[in-house]
């Protein structure tokens, strides 16, 4: 929980540091009843970085990260100056990491393929769009064990939720720029191993020689953290109505 609060922070000051930073445009700095309408259907690309820490459930926590790209799709309309839509996103990439138990067995986690579809509620504030976001998260897992026996691994779709935050600012009339946090919780998955020549065993990683059970491991991430920058277009032309005044 201390890691999720963290990661929350250290990305709303990223946030906040853009909105500050970056200037409105001249024609946006008189009022702030600026005649930009974020309502319409947008298609675009985000990339960033991915993080989470995976207790496999064989008595080791495995730090899993890497790089993400991918692309989303949204619908949105505006209403004063608030901002309703629904977002579908596909990530790819691979959250990667590995670890040697007992210094015999090579344990590997790998998550990829990030599904989420979400519902957005946003503000509008000159040519800026903050919002909030939740709603349905899936990815790709698998674990894979290697030790002297042999090498064994299971893989699966799991489903679970997401919740984030972010900024766009827009650069042109169907152009907008912007950067996002997401946490994924993807709850949990158990496997069991077992090799064509018999269970693979927990008395096989060491050098002793209890009765062979089946490995069971598991995939229970700690909550999944992303960062991703963004940059949408929308389709079509201008809307031609001033959202608020």
């Amino acid at each position: 929980m201390r890691g999720f609060v963290r990661s929350v922070l250290v990305a709303f000051s990223m946030f906040c540091g853009l909105a500050a930073l970056t200037p409105a445009s001249a024609g946006n700095d008189q009022s702030p009843g600026v005649s930009i309408d974020w309502s319409g259907l947008y298609v675009g690309l985000h990339g960033g970085y991915g993080w989470s820490k995976q207790d496999t459930g064989l008595g080791s926590e495995i730090n899993v990260d890497g790089w993400l790209a991918g692309g989303h799709v949204s619908l949105q309309r505006q209403f004063d100056r608030w901002v309703l839509g629904i977002e579908a996103s596909i990530t790819g990439g691979d959250l990667e990491g590995s670890k040697t138990i007992a210094g015999m067995a090579d344990v590997k986690a790998t998550v990829s393929d990030i599904l989420m579809i979400t519902g957005r509620l946003g503000y509008a504030w000159r040519d800026r769009l903050f919002y909030v976001k939740g709603g349905y998260a899936s990815a790709d897992v698998d674990l894979s064990i290697s030790t002297f026996g042999g090498s064994f691994s299971g893989s699966s779709r799991v489903d679970g939720w997401t919740a984030g935050f972010g900024v766009e600012r827009q650069i042109a009339h169907n152009v907008s720029i912007g950067l996002e946090y997401n946490y994924i919780d993807l709850g949990a998955k158990s496997f069991t191993f077992a090799g064509s020549g018999g269970p693979l065993s927990l008395a096989a990683t060491t050098a002793y020689c209890p009765p062979p059970r089946p490995v069971s491991g598991s995939f229970d991430p700690d909550g999944l953290h992303t960062v991703l920058a963004r940059v949408s277009f929308r389709l079509g032309s201008e809307p031609e109505h001033v959202p608020y005044k």
